[in-house]
């Protein structure tokens, strides 16, 4: 069916031992990456600390040692569009679906070549079929709680 780019996507779940790693777009085909939103930011710090007080202008603060922050978790907001025959793009969804919401998974990609670990906290949203030319497709939207505070290099 084609690919989104020239790059490539993967997931894998890691919660299982041994479960092998998807390029989602030949493991779904037609199932196509649009974006990530979200993919590069850094969570609020958690172990930094300031303090105010009456007889100063200036804050007390805290730091790690070593700048060691640790962060909370981010949202990354994926977008994927589906192509295909009615049949196939519900096939699809189901499947991909039933795929990304159970345990938990990591992603990368070639692109960026950064990773992070996620489960899927919200609902899977599949958007209002649309046409490209003479193409339908459907927009799907899945919300992903990053455990981490922050993407690593893969």
């Amino acid at each position: 069916m084609g690919r989104s780019s020239q790059y490539n996507h993967y997931f894998q779940r890691i919660d299982i031992p041994g479960q092998n790693v998807i390029d989602i777009e030949e493991y779904f085909p037609g199932l196509l990456y649009e974006k990530a939103d979200g993919i590069n930011n850094i969570g609020k710090p958690k172990n930094v600390y300031t303090e105010e007080y009456a007889d100063s202008d200036r804050k007390r603060y805290f730091l790690p040692d070593d700048n060691n922050y640790a962060n909370e978790g981010t949202e990354v907001t994926m977008t994927f569009l589906v192509v295909g025959t009615p049949v196939e793009r519900e096939t699809i969804i189901h499947n991909f679906f039933e795929y990304i919401r159970k345990g938990v998974h990591r992603y990368w990609d070639n692109a960026r070549n950064r990773e992070f670990d996620f489960i899927v906290t919200k609902e899977l949203k599949v958007g209002e079929e649309r046409w490209h030319g003479s193409n339908p497709y459907a927009e799907l939207t899945v919300h992903m709680q990053n455990l981490n505070g922050c993407t690593r290099p893969h």
